[in-house]
């Protein structure tokens, strides 16, 4: 009789750990692949402020327009990846007219997602997205090793005067001094992609000399499908 109770139990214990294991073995973790934003047919406007700063004349320039992101198709790229067109255009403050000015495309692989900006290739996330955790955002291109980074992440922001859930927030360069300044930064919101972008780059002789370089900023004003 005490043998079959102990049989009986052994049976027990079996089930209830081999269900568990099958249970967690169907969880899949989050990867925050939403992050990217990357629809057919979504897209985001930005307003940019865009200024360059000249040594010589110790005077700045300052442009403002808007950029738009469309992702319009997708297709297979050269590695045999689903990948997405980016059609980007541009329109000034005193036009109604957008005008397309690049094309782009971006890719989600199981551990990155990729951009192609100007021909060069960038890993602009790495899944999944945990803060402090490091890669090299040039590793798809020949501009040498630049070590990106998760500064923030999962944070609720407002952002172009929208707020968003949960951000994630990328500090690709922080080099920033008395006589030099270099900082590029860009943030991302869920289901929508990138929302914010700032790439500043300016240098000076002295603490009395002027700037030379430019800085340069993109901000969400809307996004949506169509």
């Amino acid at each position: 009789m005490k043998l079959i109770t102990i049989h009986i139990i052994l049976i027990a214990l079996i089930t209830f750990f081999g269900c568990k294991s099958d249970k967690e073995d169907t969880v899949k973790p989050n990867l925050n692949y939403n992050y990217t934003g990357l629809q057919t047919g979504n897209y985001i406007i930005y307003n940019v402020d865009s200024i360059f700063y000249d040594d010589f004349t110790a005077t700045s320039d300052t442009f403002h327009f808007q950029i738009k992101e469309h992702l319009n198709a997708t297709f297979t790229d050269l590695q045999g990846d689903p990948a997405y067109r980016i059609e980007r255009f541009k329109k000034y403050p005193d036009s109604t007219h957008w005008e397309l000015v690049d094309v782009w495309q971006s890719k989600i692989t199981t551990t990155n997602y990729q951009k192609v900006e100007e021909n060069d290739r960038f890993v602009k996330l790495i899944f999944p997205v945990r803060a402090n955790k490091t890669w090299n955002g040039n590793n798809f291109n020949n501009l040498g090793e630049q070590i990106y980074e998760y500064t923030a992440v999962h944070q609720a922001e407002n952002i172009g005067g929208i707020p968003f859930d949960s951000v994630a927030t990328v500090t690709q360069i922080n080099d920033v001094n008395l006589i030099t300044e270099n900082l590029f930064i860009e943030k991302f919101a869920t289901n929508i992609g990138m929302v914010y972008q700032k790439r500043l780059s300016r240098t000076r002789k002295n603490l009395s000399a002027p700037w030379l370089g430019y800085d340069f900023t993109m901000t969400i004003v809307a996004y949506g499908n169509e």
